[in-house]
């Protein structure tokens, strides 16, 4: 999928300026692209172009910026990222100023109340769903060519379920390879090349999570940072050292695999290519102090909300205590913290 011609034309556009372009007011956008670094980290990508074939077709002016810009922002309401208008007006307003066109600066201030009030409604509701990612992988050589082997991470809409883009990929490939020779593979294993039957296209699809690390997570404190130019996801799969994927609790072991991708979302393909894999093996005491910090995080956000749902809070507290639904703290206790077996963990991990 190549980038919307519009789009790519704005960068260019702010290239150009940067480079003292007569287009465009140089000292309004000295550093080119990186205006949009703010933005988006993907401008550097734009900023390493020579030159925009683009340019040589539509004459860029001030004009043309300002329409894009205001496009910009109509698309930023529509998708729902209203944190990034400001950074949208920051480039708007200096214009409008310059220009002295003072009439309009009251609607350009009427979009930011509006963009700052559907910030405060959505933190509130928690009603707004900024995507959810999949790992996709292509195997067979006869069918993906110079895809076969290949991996990305896709950012469908919303609420997308592992069935559904499951679905929608076999439609895709299966009216180009025939549906008969299409399977998908929803185990998150590694796959074996070897033991697929060349006969058929292979998709492996995985559900994953955008990924931070301790230091990112104090930084980025709403779901909004919290879904916003990433590039880095995770999932996670059981096993014991018997083979088995589900085991005791003594012998319960994670394999968490990050991924990273080679541009940030949101980006203006669905798709980005996974250029770096990491894997951590957690031992099962690690497992259950990870699912304890999950529950107890799960726990302190619902208790921290305005309102209280106590139905949610009666479910997170069941399935934190009862045999029936999770183990629960008391069997990890049991398990890793009494005197014959505590010995047996570094004291660090068992305290």
């Amino acid at each position: 999928m190549e980038r919307p011609a519009r789009l790519c034309g704005l960068w260019a556009l702010l290239l150009y300026a940067g480079r003292g372009g007569v287009a465009a007011p140089a000292e309004l956008f000295p550093n080119g692209c990186s205006a949009f670094k703010n933005i988006t980290p993907n401008t550097d990508e734009e900023g390493a172009m020579k030159e925009d074939a683009g340019m040589l077709d539509v004459h860029y002016s001030e004009e043309v910026l300002l329409e894009l810009l205001e496009q910009c922002v109509d698309g930023l309401w529509k998708a729902e990222r209203y944190e990034v208008i400001s950074e949208i007006s920051k480039l708007i307003i200096p214009i409008y100023e310059k220009r002295r066109e003072f009439e309009k600066l009251p609607q350009v201030y009427r979009t930011l109340h509006g963009a700052y009030t559907k910030i405060l409604e959505v933190m509130h509701t928690k009603k707004r769903l900024l995507g959810t990612f999949f790992r996709v992988a292509f195997y067979g050589q006869s069918f993906f060519e110079e895809e076969d082997g290949k991996e990305y991470i896709y950012k469908e809409p919303k609420l997308t379920g592992l069935s559904e883009i499951s679905l929608r990929l076999v439609k895709l490939y299966g009216e180009k390879f025939g549906t008969e020779n299409v399977k998908i593979i929803q185990d998150s294993d590694k796959v074996n090349v070897k033991e697929l039957d060349p006969k058929y296209a292979h998709i492996q699809v995985t559900y994953v999570k955008p990924y931070f690390d301790d230091k990112e997570l104090t930084e980025r404190k709403t779901e909004f940072e919290r879904n916003h130019n990433i590039n880095r996801f995770v999932f996670e799969a059981p096993y014991t050292l018997s083979g088995k994927k589900q085991g005791c609790i003594e012998e319960q072991c994670k394999r968490r695999t990050i991924l990273t991708t080679s541009n940030s979302f949101p980006y203006v393909k669905k798709r980005i290519a996974i250029n770096y894999e990491q894997q951590i093996h957690l031992k099962p005491i690690d497992v259950a102090t990870d699912e304890i910090k999950d529950k107890t995080a799960e726990l302190q956000k619902l208790c921290s909300s305005a309102d209280v749902d106590m139905i949610q809070l009666q479910l997170k507290l069941q399935g934190c205590v009862s045999v029936q639904v999770n183990a629960g703290p008391l069997a990890y206790a049991r398990a890793f913290l009494n005197d014959s077996q505590a010995s047996k963990y570094p004291p660090k991990k068992s305290k």
